[in-house]
């Protein structure tokens, strides 16, 4: 085992073990048992007793400090200094109620019909980002059509965010958007990790609502990428969280997944499952072919016979596919 956790080297210990072994040794006697020169032992010997782990003799042998105590005591001081930086860094949450109620302030003098326009795909993903990252208690969504792939990726972190911060996540989705194998597949993920998710038939348009204060929705309607506007205010907000509500009580339940298609499917190998899951968890190719023990292309011809079987055109919505069928 390492001692690099309390600051001793693999070296120093190894110089260590040597003396432990070798009582009333010294440092000529250490460079011949470990083929070290001399420079390499002094240098481990004064690290070691720097540690308190050895000391000098009046006679220049090496006198070793029982390692019960010694070790104990490295670890006793680690531990410590730890205990301290733990403090240190667990402290700055006091200034979180300070903050907070700067940001609180600010936004209470915002000017009270501020509307603001965003223009760009970029800029809108930027800023949905942003207001996620400042929401302490609810999202509310009306999402009447698919999310794209990027748009899954660039929501995620958020929504995970949002999930393990305990604030409430509710979305309500329309006939397109559940037609749409890889939003559901998102939807589903989310709800396993306590979003909340409902389907109704109404016409609903795009919408998203941050702790009742802020909503955001299309400046065109039929175009929610080009550009958005955000509103703050009040009378304006307090509507739009009046309608999700209504959707939100009139919608049911996500519907269940659909069975597949072809019943007579085959169930998936054991080496199908073995590559979907370096698929989801390996960062490289090269990698995952080689934890398998086969060939770079003979990795990604499995992929795409994967890819062909869920009918994925790439292999973010293959994941989310399996996903879907219950097969990772």
């Amino acid at each position: 085992m390492s001692l690099s956790a309390v600051g001793v080297t693999d070296e120093q210990v190894r110089l260590y073990r040597y003396f432990l072994r070798s009582p009333g040794r010294g440092a000529g006697a250490a460079c011949a048992s470990l083929g070290w020169d001399r420079d390499r032992v002094d240098e481990a010997l004064d690290g070691l007793q720097a540690k308190d782990l050895v000391r000098l003799s009046d006679s220049a042998t090496v006198l070793v400090s029982d390692p019960a105590v010694a070790v104990e005591w490295l670890i006793e001081q680690r531990l410590g200094e730890l205990k301290a930086e733990s403090d240190l860094v667990t402290s700055a949450r006091q200034v979180i109620g300070s903050l907070s109620e700067d940001h609180r302030h600010g936004v209470e003098e915002a000017p009270a019909g501020e509307i603001e326009r965003v223009d760009g795909l970029d800029s809108v993903r930027d800023r949905l980002g942003d207001l996620a990252f400042f929401t302490f208690r609810e999202l509310m969504a009306l999402v009447p059509g698919p999310w794209s792939e990027p748009d899954i990726e660039q929501a995620r972190p958020s929504d995970l965010r949002m999930l393990r911060r305990g604030i409430r996540w509710r979305t309500v989705i329309g006939p397109e958007a559940l037609a749409d194998a890889a939003t559901c597949a998102y939807l589903r993920e989310l709800t396993a990790l306590g979003g909340e998710v409902r389907y109704t038939e109404l016409a609903i348009r795009r919408m998203v609502i941050w702790d009742r204060g802020v909503t955001m929705i299309p400046a065109n309607p039929d175009d929610y990428q080009r550009a958005t506007l955000i509103v703050r205010q009040p009378g304006v907000v307090a509507n739009t969280v009046a309608w999700f509500e209504q959707v939100w009580e009139a919608a049911g339940a996500l519907p269940a997944r659909e069975a597949p298609d072809d019943p007579a499917d085959p169930p998936l190998s054991d080496l199908e499952r073995r590559v979907l899951d370096l698929l989801t968890r390996a960062d490289k190719d090269e990698s995952a072919a080689r934890e398998m023990g086969v060939s770079l292309r003979t990795f990604r011809r499995y992929i795409s016979d994967i890819m062909l079987r869920l009918g994925a055109a790439n292999r973010f919505q293959a994941g989310l596919l399996a996903k879907e069928r219950g097969w990772i």
